[in-house]
């Protein structure tokens, strides 16, 4: 133990001894270091925003008339059949309407048992076809027209801007129409597949798919079918990434997170609200909710999160693309500066969100329960169980009881190194040249997280080219697409049928 303290003696007075005698050089030399350090990473950040300037506008051209006016009326009528969630009569209507307008469609493939209400159709290839097949996902229902709307949600007008509106044009009729559109053309044009390739259509992925595309997956499951690729909804093609009008991006998700709902329950005193005690039901409710707001979960950087922020580095501000070209040693700017960026910042971490709020029926009533509703999009790396413990923990010293409604785990991220993945985005960059392809996990759901079972390579990307404006409306009041972008995504998703 002297010894050691005689070590420890001597190692001090050496240190003060260099330190008065070095001291005029240390600290320019440190401060040199940090202007260094600073000026490597101004010429990273300027070496990225490089990129921006090489990089052009996104080049379409016009699409075939005929095809383009097929399409669109098909939407059209589409959308008038409102085939909201639940609602048997209209899906049945739409199914035959689906066989009437496409009648070679319909009689060249073969139509597999499905559950009530969805398609699925096998396109077959030769039977010794090499490669696994692929399987491509859209669903037929959608969610209730909603308030806000400027004229009626199932009209499927077509404006003079030939643009097309109503419920489902976005979500996601688009879709289905434009992968029957391009089958119908394929086989007019005598194509037949190298391998079998399917296509199915649930009826309540607005609900879940418990009913619909869980149902399709495990009969593929049981009939030992397992797919090299699977393309569902998702993504898009943007043409302003980040707002960047000259930076054009296929934006492709090779995941999603998880979906979860708890329930908090406050308990407090009842009575009549002239009398009330010094903490409510309501307060106690109230402080739950905040502290959740307050303490959203650490934020991580998955390996995928990185990829797209480091191809996305050119569209953004200076400030952003500084930390994002500098990592790891950036990383907490990162969080930082994207973390009052709604779109940006739940790559980064689950989120936590309260979404509804139930009190007492009159306004004069103390009640002796109130209730909110937490939605939490749980990240890759977390669990349900995982986050239901961190909410209780947050809200633990009060009377709240946290119990779960609803909780599906995220999905397994597909490979961005995968022949599937190189294949899409060679299709996407054969059209359209020069067009970066950025994976990143998505946070809506979709069916096909039922897919997993009998597929590791599963993509959420429909090949439509629309901005910001047009995507918001998802669920949103005025859903609205271009026709030309339902003509353009008819061409590409023929080409990925072809080469997929």
């Amino acid at each position: 133990m002297d010894l050691l303290s005689e070590l420890y003696a001597r190692f001090l007075i050496a240190k003060s001894n260099f330190t008065a005698r070095w001291s005029w050089l240390i600290l320019p030399v440190f401060l040199g270091f940090v202007a260094l350090c600073f000026l490597v990473g101004v010429a990273r950040t300027l070496l990225a925003g490089w990129r921006l300037r090489r990089s052009t506008p996104l080049r379409e051209e016009k699409p075939d008339p005929a095809l383009k006016a097929h399409a669109a009326e098909s939407l059209q009528q589409a959308i008038r059949i409102p085939t909201v969630t639940g609602d048997r009569e209209a899906m049945q209507q739409l199914d035959q309407w689906l066989r009437q307008r496409y009648p070679a469609v319909f009689r060249e493939l073969t139509s597999l048992s499905a559950p009530a209400g969805s398609v699925v159709l096998r396109w077959r290839g030769p039977k010794d076809a090499e490669g696994e097949p692929i399987l491509f996902c859209g669903h037929l229902d959608v969610v209730p027209a909603g308030d806000g709307w400027q004229e009626d949600p199932f009209s499927g007008r077509m404006d003079e801007d030939e643009v097309i509106h109503g419920r489902g044009a976005i979500d996601c009729k688009n879709v289905v129409i434009g992968l029957l559109e391009a089958i119908d053309s394929l086989l007019s044009e005598g194509w037949k597949p190298q391998r079998d390739v399917y296509f199915a259509f649930g009826h309540d992925e607005e609900t879940g798919g418990a009913e619909g595309a869980a149902r399709i997956a495990e009969d593929f499951a049981r009939r030992g079918i397992r797919f090299g690729t699977v393309l569902d909804e998702g993504g898009y093609i943007t043409r302003s990434h980040y707002g960047r009008a000259n930076f054009p991006a296929a934006l492709i998700g090779v995941g999603e997170k998880g979906c979860c709902y708890y329930r908090l329950t406050a308990e407090g005193k009842a009575g009549h609200s002239s009398m009330p005690p010094r903490h409510s039901s309501v307060g106690y409710l109230a402080e739950a909710v905040c502290r959740i707001e307050a303490a959203p979960p650490k934020a991580r950087l998955l390996e995928v999160t990185e990829t797209n922020v480091r191809l996305s580095a050119p569209a953004m501000r200076f400030k952003h693309r500084f930390a994002v070209c500098n990592l790891p040693f950036s990383t907490r700017m990162l969080f930082r500066m994207f973390g009052s960026v709604p779109d940006v910042n739940p790559m980064f971490r689950t989120t936590l969100a309260c979404t509804q709020v139930t009190g007492a029926a009159a306004p004069n009533i103390l009640p002796a329960q109130a209730t909110a509703t937490v939605n939490a999009r749980v990240l890759q790396g977390d669990t349900p169980e995982g986050i239901r413990r961190y909410i209780e923990s947050l809200v633990g010293d009060l009377p709240v009881k946290v119990e779960p409604i609803l909780e599906i785990p995220a999905s397994e991220l597909a490979s961005t190194e995968s022949e599937s993945y190189a294949r899409l985005c060679g299709a996407l960059t054969d059209k359209y040249p020069g067009l970066p392809c950025i994976p990143g996990v998505q946070s809506i759901t979709t069916d096909s997280r039922h897919y997993q079972s009998v597929c590791g390579s599963i993509f959420k990307f429909m090949p439509f080219v629309l901005d910001g404006t047009l995507y918001d409306r998802m669920h949103n009041s005025d859903e609205r697409i271009p026709a030309a972008s339902l003509a353009h995504a008819v061409e590409l998703y023929k080409k990925l049928i072809r080469e997929l």
